[in-house]
């Protein structure tokens, strides 16, 4: 089977939808599947790429220098076209819609992961271009009843879709992750790295500081803890990535007294954020807006308990009590989780085998098979 992955976003752009996309080419790779991608350029130099990556010219989106806008012309890619049997787009936007022009050109069956819940990222594109809420849930759904079938990582997202309209099968499928890079030995000593103390308690979190994160509420709660805290050991709140709202939370955590206590480490390479994920005590999570919470499902395929704000996305990866705990948005109440947590290691403990375990249950293999029997379910449809 030839598969052809559609996306607005590839190497060398760091984020939870490339991450997705790597561990999927290496696993279907070696299961034997042809992958060919299709993706924007991110420099003029990988225009002229050869082998089963398609680089397409693409321009910087003003509003967000992170972003593509991709235009859909590539001799090279257009040849490759025929060859496919299913396209696959990670996408709605440019690439997504010549995901769409290929897959009803050349009669294929088009599978689409609707990976982001759009509505709460609108804040990113400037008022004259914004769409309201409704309008954007409307052209989620119009994408999406173009396709033939949708994968989406939670039962709460399939809710939304089908709530937006979406008429087309919507199957849920979290992608996990390939746990065999976090059962390797430590490489390195990050309690050493980040110059915290033996003794001293280390919460963490990793993703995108931006604001859609949640992450003031994740410092008042830390401040909440901290002036709860009755133990003699120091805590510290070590905040793992880079995203356009690391000043705005850098100015927060000084007005709230935490300078001393949280850490920003910029961006951190996965193969060295696995250790982090290892060496922490706790992960901590407060985001409402996450469909995949990839994080999540690294922290708990190494064993990391977590304790995160119950909302969509989060209530399908940590399971309340099982690898981590789940709470409402009240930093007394997610104070008081940390410290329970913290005081208790034989709980911590029993939370840390059942997030190794339920990270194998849902690792990417897993979620690679499922993916595949939904390829072959769907016969070449009759375009209209």
């Amino acid at each position: 089977m030839r598969i052809g992955i559609f996306t607005d976003t590839f190497t060398p752009q760091i984020n939870g939808v490339t991450s997705i996309l790597e561990e999927l080419d290496r696993v279907l790779s070696r299961a034997g599947y042809d992958v060919y991608i299709f993706a924007p350029a991110y420099s003029r130099a990988q225009r002229n790429e050869n082998g089963r990556i398609f680089r397409f010219p693409a321009l910087t989106a003003y509003f967000h220098k992170d972003s593509r806008v991709v235009i859909p012309y590539d001799r090279r890619a257009f040849a490759a076209f025929p060859q496919l049997d299913v396209v696959y787009s990670h996408t709605p936007v440019s690439m997504g819609l010549l995901a769409l022009r290929v897959a009803r050109r050349y009669n294929l069956p088009h599978v689409h992961t609707y990976h982001t819940l759009f509505t709460e990222y609108l804040h990113y594109l400037p008022r004259l271009i914004r769409p309201t809420r409704r309008m954007a849930e409307r052209i989620s759904a119009a994408f999406c009843n173009r396709c033939d079938a949708i994968t989406t990582p939670s039962h709460a997202m399939r809710a939304e879709l089908l709530k937006y309209g979406v008429q087309k099968p919507i199957y849920v499928l979290p992608f996990g992750v390939d746990t065999e890079p976090f059962e390797r030995p430590l490489r390195t000593d990050v309690r050493a790295a980040l110059g915290l103390a033996p003794e001293e308690f280390f919460l963490l979190y990793a993703g995108r500081l931006g604001t859609e994160k949640n992450l003031h509420f994740l410092l008042r709660a830390f401040r909440v803890l901290l002036d709860r805290w009755p133990g003699p050991q120091p805590i510290r709140l070590v905040l793992a990535g880079g995203g356009p709202h690391r000043p705005l939370f850098e100015q927060y955590t000084q007005e709230l007294g935490l300078t001393e206590r949280v850490l920003f480490t910029g961006f951190i390479p996965r193969d060295d954020l696995i250790d982090y994920y290892r060496t922490a005590d706790l992960f901590v999570f407060a985001s409402k807006t996450e469909t995949q919470g990839l994080v999540l499902m690294e922290a708990m395929a190494a064993g990391l308990p977590a304790v995160a704000v119950r909302a969509m996305g989060v209530t399908g990866i940590v399971f309340d009590g099982e690898t981590g705990v789940l709470v409402p948005e009240d930093e007394r109440i997610f104070a008081q989780t940390v410290i329970e947590l913290l005081q208790d290691p034989q709980r911590r403990s029993q939370l840390r085998s059942g997030a190794r375990c339920k990270a194998h249950e849902m690792s990417i293999q897993h979620s690679v098979a499922k993916l595949i029997e939904i390829f072959e379910s769907l016969k070449a449809p009759v375009r209209v």
